[in-house]
């Protein structure tokens, strides 16, 4: 089964102007009631790159 990934940001809690503070990568191939983080990120574009390189790996 082919793995597949979605990046989601990371939002504090206490700003009322939804500042996001960072961004993690989830396990899509398992049932939504099983999500799993598989990795934080800082910006945007390491979590899309390691969602990209989640989804190629062979387990």
């Amino acid at each position: 089964m082919p793995k597949q990934a979605r990046i989601e940001p990371v939002f504090d809690a206490d700003d009322l102007h939804e500042t996001i503070t960072g961004w993690v990568v989830i396990d899509e191939s398992r049932p939504a009631d099983e999500e799993v983080v598989v990795s934080e990120h800082k910006t945007e574009k390491e979590a899309i790159q390691a969602a990209e390189a989640f989804e190629q790996r062979e387990d």
